[in-house]
């Protein structure tokens, strides 16, 4: 099926997902990243004192993700839309109209959890649940809306503080924010029903035992998995926040990572497209062991060239591989646990994803301090990824002969 066809069938579930992973740019890192200086300035804030906060409010939404996610598997969609919106305003109102800082960082911390964390598993969780036949191709449709924010955003808040206050861009961003969502909660009829009811103890040990809440995280092959499906968040948080190290030690100009991320946009688009059309036809176990590739690729590259042109190769082929990263993962996750409980299984993912955001900078920084060279840490990062694709080929390969015996 084309990606034309499944629009044609599915526009409704594709643009209400395509509309809230494009609502989860608010809370991302290279947005949020912009409005640092004016928040730190705000509330008397150190950098070092904001990146403490950044990272504390970052593990505490992969918490709360881990325990709330799942419960997109039970609650009508619709519900749980309406409860990310109404948390997504909360936080922009207290980030902004707090004359406390704690309670700014609170609104802070409900805009990293609704925007990184929920708007995504919401919207990739209902187009995965909804349109099955040709599941990779609908994710990758719905996470365009990611690298579309991160090539638009950018260069529309840069001139927007050049008239606005920061708290002002915040005020207009709710507005949007509202101005699209109250419609659609209202209006829009064809929202998927929950894949099950509550679980109880009673629903797993007796009245439903066919098909038993899945428990990934005592599973071995899990976190066999686990280091291949987080490596793409610990490299290129670790490489994006330390940008300015690997400039000064390529002897690279700041301009680079500019283009960089012009170039990472790009191949994050071609990588989500080609990803879901290859999910949908060869299946996503074979994915899974294609899929890092291009970021061992371009981390090779960048040891070996060390200079800027190394730095834009690196930032193509993580654009890529970003790019098919949810279309493979999630559609591996449907194939080994199936997708009654897809809520459950993407927050235990996308718990994993915010945790690693949150951590990767310390460990880089504690490198760094430690007078490992940046080329040092790339290389570090290399054994990384290999040790991941080596761990999870055991599963991946007894899954391919799963779905070629099918």
């Amino acid at each position: 099926m084309g990606y034309r066809r499944i629009i044609a069938q599915h526009y409704g579930i594709l643009a209400i997902g395509f509309l809230a992973a494009f609502s989860g740019n608010l809370g991302q890192t290279f947005l949020v990243g912009f409005f640092q200086p004016a928040i730190s300035a705000s509330f008397s804030l150190t950098s070092g004192q904001f990146g403490i906060a950044y990272s504390l409010v970052t593990l505490i939404s992969g918490c709360l993700i881990f325990f709330i996610g799942p419960k997109l598997d039970w609650w009508p969609a619709r519900r749980f839309a309406t409860f990310v919106v109404c948390g997504m305003a909360l936080g922009i109102l207290l980030l902004t109209l707090s004359p406390w800082a704690v309670l700014a960082l609170m609104g802070f911390g409900l805009i990293r959890f609704c925007g990184q964390g929920m708007f995504v598993h919401m919207g990739t969780t209902i187009a995965a649940r909804r349109i099955v036949q040709a599941r990779g191709s609908a994710l990758a449709l719905v996470t365009l809306a990611i690298p579309l924010g991160e090539a638009i955003l950018p260069s529309g808040i840069a001139s927007a503080l050049h008239v606005w206050s920061w708290r002002e861009i915040w005020w207009g961003a709710l507005a949007v924010l509202l101005l699209v969502w109250i419609p659609a909660l209202l209006f829009y009829r064809n929202w998927p029903p929950p894949s099950q009811k509550r679980p109880s103890k009673s629903d797993t040990s007796q009245k439903n035992p066919s098909t038993p809440t899945p428990r990934p995280l005592r599973e071995a092959r899990f976190w066999r998995l686990s280091l291949m499906m987080l490596s793409v968040a610990i490299v290129n948080t670790g490489i994006f926040v330390f940008q300015a190290d690997m400039i000064d030690e390529f002897n690279a100009t700041p301009s680079t990572f500019a283009i960089g991320f012009a170039l990472a946009a790009a191949g994050r688009v071609a990588g989500s497209l080609v990803a879901g059309r290859m999910v949908d036809r060869l299946g996503p176990a074979l994915m899974g062991r294609l899929y890092l590739l291009p970021l061992l690729a371009g981390l090779v590259l960048a040891v070996i060239l060390q200079n800027e042109w190394g730095i834009l190769a690196y930032m193509l082929l993580s654009g890529i591989v970003t790019g098919m990263q949810e279309p493979t993962v999630t559609s591996l996750l449907i194939q080994f646990w199936g997708s009654e409980h897809l809520g459950r299984l993407r927050s235990i993912f996308v718990a994993g994803m915010v945790f690693s955001s949150g951590l990767a900078p310390a460990t880089f920084g504690l490198l760094l301090d430690a007078g490992i060279t940046f080329t040092s840490i790339l290389m570090l990062m290399i054994a990384m990824v290999i040790i991941g694709f080596v761990l999870a080929w055991g599963p991946l390969t007894q899954s391919l002969h799963a779905q070629r015996n099918n």
